[in-house]
């Protein structure tokens, strides 16, 4: 005989599982539901911080424009004049600042003053002579030749014996420059006349000598360096040394240098 859905008996389970739901509803009417917000110093901090990163950020553009402004601006030109007296300030920019005559601009030139100074030193530095300062003088007398030039001019130093003498013999001197132009013929060549005087000790006896010496300097642009130290922030270097005479002062007025035979 079938039984009937309708005839079969409801399980107890499902009326527990029908009270737990109830006191899971009943439940649920006593709890208050409850609005949550950000706590206020909480909030006021993150618009401080947002605030600092805009002016950060203002900053680094600002820095960058100046960064800019600063690499394709034109650098100031100062025009200093420098005389005996000191340093003068001729020009700044566009505007000047002393009347001291015409001033011209353009690429930096080394010209004839230049040479002229350094041929000028150049022969300080090779017949005034220091016993005290000798080697520092001879060191700067190379460093203003050019290298070869240098290594020649030593060993016909060495091969004259002219250091070695001046030591043994005690030589002290002054140099006085009495001319210093640029040959007519070559612009690269500098013709120097001078007065050397000269104290030495031979054999015990002290000896006074004066000479006039004219020879001439051969330079050349110093395309390595430029303006330099060793160069005197000439731009020249010297490379030959030519033509070198030395007169002896001191004869009696008059005196013939002539061979005796010729005067006959």
């Amino acid at each position: 005989m079938a039984a009937r859905v309708s005839d079969l008996p409801i399980p107890d389970n499902i009326t527990a599982d029908a009270k737990e739901i109830n006191s899971a509803g009943a439940l649920m009417d006593r709890i208050e539901v409850a609005n949550l917000h950000r706590d206020e110093r909480d909030v006021r901090l993150l618009l401080h911080l947002a605030g600092s990163s805009m002016v950060l950020v203002l900053l680094l553009l600002a820095s960058l424009a100046a960064n800019l402004w600063q690499y394709y601006r034109r650098p100031d030109r100062v025009v200093v004049d420098r005389r005996a007296d000191g340093d003068h300030v001729v020009a700044v920019n566009d505007r000047t600042v002393a009347a001291l005559g015409a001033v011209s601009f353009g690429p930096d030139k080394p010209g004839d003053e230049d040479k002229r100074r350094l041929a000028n030193e150049w022969a300080m530095a090779r017949y005034a002579i220091d016993p005290l300062a000798r080697e520092q003088a001879i060191e700067k007398l190379l460093r203003m030749m050019e290298p070869n030039a240098a290594a020649k001019l030593v060993a016909y130093l060495k091969k004259k014996g002219e250091l070695e003498r001046e030591r043994n013999e005690r030589w002290q001197s002054s140099w006085k420059p009495q001319l210093t132009v640029i040959d007519s013929g070559n612009p690269y060549r500098v013709n120097i006349v001078g007065t050397q005087e000269l104290n030495k000790v031979i054999g015990g006896v002290p000896q006074q000598e004066t000479k006039q010496i004219m020879f001439s300097l051969r330079l050349l642009p110093d395309k390595d360096s430029g303006r330099a130290q060793h160069n005197l922030f000439t731009g020249f270097l010297v490379v030959d040394l030519l033509d070198v005479r030395e007169v002896a002062n001191g004869g009696e007025a008059g005196e013939s240098v002539l061979p005796q035979q010729s005067q006959r």
